[in-house]
């Protein structure tokens, strides 16, 4: 069996587990969404980029509470764990992690993510008051816009949010957020 911070990869394979609901598990493991954080911190380590954890740990915290609102493939904490899980799994045993993980790759591979490609906003059913920007608010600050009598939608049109990736690439990228 593999050891260490990442020893439940091989046992996982990256599919949902099924939490053990007796004792001394209680219904927790390893890929409880309230674990991915640090899994996300593990590995950023593991790869290399320990620095840039703060970086994208706030960047991701502007997104907090929307994934209520997406499908369940689309919450963006459990988005780039499995992002990261999955280039962790892709390091050879022999090699230096960082090297071949760059930050710059990693950003490319977060920001083409589904939930940076959607768009959310209050108002009527066919037209927006206002939009959400997660670079100026982070959702639950959106959440308090909303006015009576407006609904939120959340839609990803086919082109995706291309001004929201290269504005999150470009601030993940310099760490100004």
């Amino acid at each position: 069996m593999q050891t260490g911070p990442f020893s439940f990869i091989h046992a996982l394979t990256l599919t949902q587990q099924t939490a053990q609901s007796s004792f001394p598990y209680l219904g927790r493991d390893q890929m409880d969404r309230q674990r991915a954080i640090f899994t996300i911190t593990e590995s950023l380590n593991f790869l290399g980029h320990e620095a840039r954890t703060s970086t994208l740990v706030r960047w991701l915290g502007r997104f907090d509470g929307i994934e209520m609102h997406l499908e369940e493939d689309q919450d963006p904490i459990l988005c780039v764990r499995r992002l990261l899980l999955q280039s962790v799994g892709n390091q050879p045993s022999d090699s230096k992690a960082s090297s071949l993980c760059t930050w710059e790759w990693l950003i490319s591979s977060i920001v083409r993510l589904d939930f940076v490609q959607t768009h959310s906003g209050w108002g009527s059913e066919t037209r927006s008051r206002i939009k959400w920007d997660p670079l100026a608010q982070t959702w639950l600050e959106f959440l308090e816009e909303g006015k009576e009598g407006e609904t939120l939608t959340t839609w990803m049109p086919g082109s995706g949010n291309p001004d929201l990736a290269r504005r999150s690439a470009a601030a993940l990228l310099t760490g100004y957020l």
